[in-house]
């Protein structure tokens, strides 16, 4: 019987509710596997339709359990179980896209291959700043801080070190989540850079007609630091434009309040890509001020642009905006208002070229995440056909 050249292909996400970063691996997946099945804890029916309409979307028992929409975080506990139920009988090739817990897949079938593109080591396991916190309901922060520096957390640790190192082949999404997964997990890991569709994102190439303002693009919470860019930009009087709205965002509203700075800081909401695009041709920087990013897809959209981007020196945004050859943003050192504001204050678009900054984000285009990721699942499914 003649040998297919091409692996049956399944995609696992931690969950299909809105667009966001792990979607859009998701999304560049699908364009290489057009006929891969998805699976996922839990699914947002209009999301997969306007989506992935032509996908077979297979949800957890999860997605079936009464009030699971208001006791989401709650539920965590039965997550790994519902990956585990997952058999992929009929795949040569699973891919799980994780930051949280769809690495816990475990094919029932030995020939079947599984690769974890690592988007994080889940951060409220890990890490201190992805924890649950009293911004969360009541209930949550009761639930999570019953857990957290005990035993039950060591043996939550346990369990997900061990799922990833079951994983018969591990990505990380950067040098910085590579060196994470090498602390956690143990694991010595490949890097291939995440997607960013820059060929669709509009080149502006003229600094001289850029405005004197700034501008943020993200979700309104503290752990993005919108309070910091707030904080920043009232301090040195110079105005900022927020696009992107979150939980967070009547406390951030009250923050401009108390630093007398409402005609300064204006918040646009969400808008749609054409007015995000026109904000972008317009702003003199973008301010991307969040701690550790994994990679940070907003800020390569910036470069993308013709932006130039002023961003914490700490985390994915290091090995994705160059300070020199060519120079496409600036970092400040320390997480402060006061040298955020200094730089800010003293910022000149002149040394930016917008074409160098094209330049410098075509090098995280989705056509070269397609063809390293392609080339990767080529090798493991001919290693596994020859084995």
């Amino acid at each position: 019987m003649r040998k297919r050249e091409n692996p049956r292909v399944a995609i696992v996400s931690d969950a299909l509710l809105t667009s966001g970063g792990a979607e859009k691996v998701v999304h560049q997946l699908i364009k290489l596997y057009p006929d891969a099945t998805l699976y996922t804890s839990i699914a947002d029916p209009k999301f997969i339709k306007e989506n992935f309409p032509k996908n077979r979307v297979i949800k957890s028992f999860i997605q079936y359990l009464p009030f699971e929409k208001y006791l989401r975080k709650e539920l965590y506990l039965l997550y790994p179980w519902a990956y585990r139920l997952f058999p992929f009988l009929s795949f040569d090739i699973v891919i799980s896209v994780s930051s949280g817990f769809a690495k816990y897949v475990r094919p029932w079938r030995r020939k079947t291959k599984h690769i974890l593109y690592c988007l994080t080591p889940p951060k409220f396991f890990w890490m201190k700043e992805g924890r649950a916190h009293k911004d969360d309901s009541k209930f949550s922060y009761r639930f999570y801080a019953f857990f957290m520096d005990t035993v039950l957390e060591k043996i939550w640790q346990y369990w997900d070190r061990k799922a990833a190192r079951k994983a018969d082949y591990v990505i990380s999404i950067s040098n910085t989540v590579k060196e994470r997964v090498k602390e956690y997990y143990g694991l010595d890991t490949e890097v291939i850079y995440p997607p960013v569709e820059v060929a669709s994102i509009p080149f502006f190439k003229k600094s001289d007609e850029r405005e004197n303002w700034f501008l943020y693009v993200g979700r309104v919470e503290r752990y993005k630091g919108v309070n910091l860019a707030i904080a920043a930009c009232a301090q040195a009087r110079v105005p900022l434009k927020i696009l992107g709205t979150g939980t967070q965002i009547e406390d951030m509203k009250n923050l401009v309040t108390e630093l007398n700075a409402k005609g300064l800081i204006k918040f646009l909401g969400p808008l749609p890509d054409e007015q995000k695009y026109e904000h972008l041709s317009k702003c003199k920087a973008l301010i991307f001020p969040v701690k550790e990013e994994d990679f940070g897809i907003v800020a390569v959209e910036g470069n993308a642009a013709g932006v130039p981007v002023i961003a914490l020196r700490s985390g994915g945004t290091m090995e994705t905006i160059s300070e020199s050859n060519p120079k496409t943003g600036v970092f400040f050192n320390e997480w402060n208002a006061l040298e955020l504001a200094k730089i800010v204050e003293e910022f000149d678009i002149e040394q930016f070229d917008p074409y160098n900054c094209r330049k410098q984000a075509e090098q995280f285009s989705s056509e070269l995440f397609r063809y390293k990721f392609d080339a990767y699942v080529k090798d493991v499914f001919l290693s596994k056909k020859s084995s």
